[in-house]
């Protein structure tokens, strides 16, 4: 038997019984195209992302790393679905995740299509997309997840792992010697998507020498050279300067050996050497 869950918004957000049925919920993707988690890499649509030794990492859930009972949680209210996070569907060995949003809960006029159909007035209904969000394997303790975004509410902490810069590191990138702010820009200025490009930034600087520093300027310099430089130091004036820079610390410029062609990798996966 399979079981459908949901987990209620709020502070004291229970876990609900929805339903019980014999067939499946939810569809079990496809997870034979996989890769451990990197911020700096970017799916394939049939791609997804694990995180091997789930349990280990502390992330919480109320339903992961206890034994499962479908008889422990009270049954939904009507007036509770307009308060579900995400569902969960336990399904054999795995549970299968998929966030809610107000679009899926829909309050209309509707009529089943059949032979004798009938109107239907004020009974909501909800819309289950095709896929799912995250995948938890029970035996192999392995999450299988494509936007940390998406599940963050599900798993308390997993944010972390692909983290914003806080203000003070953000400060302190912004003052290293091959950066100079230009103009109006400062580091409150610095938004979201470039604040995790600088989480990302810092781990690889810490590991770089001085002579590391040196060599990443020069090769930032040769591929970007819209972003203006003084001396040893670019001067920063937009966000999109910011963003090349950062770009380049992940060393994503490259140019091509057929054609000699300049590109920018949307995404890094580092092949291993056999």
């Amino acid at each position: 038997m399979n079981h459908l869950l949901a987990k209620i918004t709020g502070r004291n957000g229970a876990i609900l019984k929805v339903m019980s049925d014999e067939n499946d919920l939810f569809d079990l993707p496809d997870l034979s195209d996989t890769l451990t988690y990197t911020p700096s890499y970017k799916l394939e649509d049939y791609e997804w992302y694990k995180l091997d030794n789930f349990l280990s990492h502390g992330y919480e859930n109320d339903l992961i790393g206890t034994t499962f009972d479908s008889t422990v949680y009270n049954q939904i209210t009507r007036q509770q679905y307009s308060k579900i996070d995400y569902l969960c569907s336990k399904q054999g060995d795995f549970f299968l995740f998929q966030k809610m949003s107000s679009t899926r809960l829909l309050n209309k006029k509707w009529f089943e299509i059949s032979g004798a159909p009938r109107l239907e007035i004020n009974k909501p209904i909800i819309i289950l997309n095709s896929y799912v969000d995250a995948v938890y394997s029970i035996n192999d303790d392995i999450l299988y997840f494509k936007n940390i975004a998406t599940i963050k509410s599900m798993f308390k902490g997993i944010e972390e792992l692909y983290r914003e810069a806080t203000q003070a590191e953000v400060d302190n990138f912004l003052n290293h010697n091959f950066i100079s702010l230009a103009g109006t820009f400062s580091s409150d200025k610095v938004k979201t998507s470039n604040r995790k490009r600088i989480a990302i930034a810092i781990d690889i600087l810490n590991q770089f020498t001085e002579d590391d520093e040196r060599q990443i300027f020069q090769y930032i310099r040769s591929y970007c050279e819209d972003v203006p430089v003084n001396g040893e130091a670019f001067l920063v004036s937009t966000e999109n300067h910011l963003k090349k820079i950062l770009y380049g610390i992940e060393q994503r410029y490259y140019t091509t050996p057929l054609g000699n062609e300049k590109r920018l990798a949307n995404s890094i996966l580092t092949l291993s050497v056999d």
